[in-house]
């Protein structure tokens, strides 16, 4: 079993409740890499970045599947509405499981081949070529996971608008914000 320290804490387990939990939204949003570590990793290994309106597309395909194929029926259409959601979310919490484990063993390969080398060992060519290729599969699956995840994010959208009864319309940040701003106004 692999202990896990929470960031930054020298005496604090990691508890990976991802492991245990049911793939929802919410704990997709706890484990989705962060889009400024995905555009850095991006950068670094001369990798494409992501598509930045990828979640937008899933959006707008996602209402447009919903307004051409969702029953009348209440009963029915509840269980259409979660069986579109579901496999999108759990899709998207597997991809960062595998992101985050494959960062844990690149970080494990980086640290042997840095003992070897502050050792003086000689034959040290093989872990070296494992260390890049973990370290290169990582970021691809982080940027893999961040995909995924955006995805999951539209498809959301859509399908929470289609379970209140809210018409679809573009997202909007600026209405986001305002949205935001009259919250922090109401509480404040």
């Amino acid at each position: 079993m692999r202990i896990e320290l929470l960031p930054g804490m020298t005496n604090v387990v990691r508890f990976p409740v991802e492991r245990r939990a049911r793939a929802t939204l919410e704990l997709l949003r706890g484990v989705a890499p962060d889009v400024r570590e995905v555009l850095n990793v991006a950068e670094a290994f001369g990798m494409e970045p992501p598509v930045h309106d990828l979640r937008e597309r899933a959006d707008v395909a996602t209402a447009e599947h919903i307004a051409n194929h969702l029953p009348p029926d209440a009963l029915v259409r509840d269980a259409v509405l979660t069986e579109l959601e579901r496999p999108v979310v759990e899709r998207a919490v597997a991809a960062c499981r595998a992101a985050h484990d494959t960062s844990l063993e690149a970080s494990e390969a980086q640290q042997q081949l840095l003992g070897a080398q502050t050792a003086g060992q000689f034959w040290i060519d093989g872990l070296r070529e494992r260390a890049e290729a973990l370290t290169e599969r990582a970021a691809t699956l982080l940027l893999t996971a961040h995909a995924r995840a955006e995805e999951a994010e539209g498809v959301a959208r859509a399908v929470g608008l289609a379970r209140r009864g809210t018409g679809w319309a573009p997202r909007s940040v600026v209405d986001d914000m305002d949205t935001l701003i009259a919250v922090q106004l109401a509480a404040g």
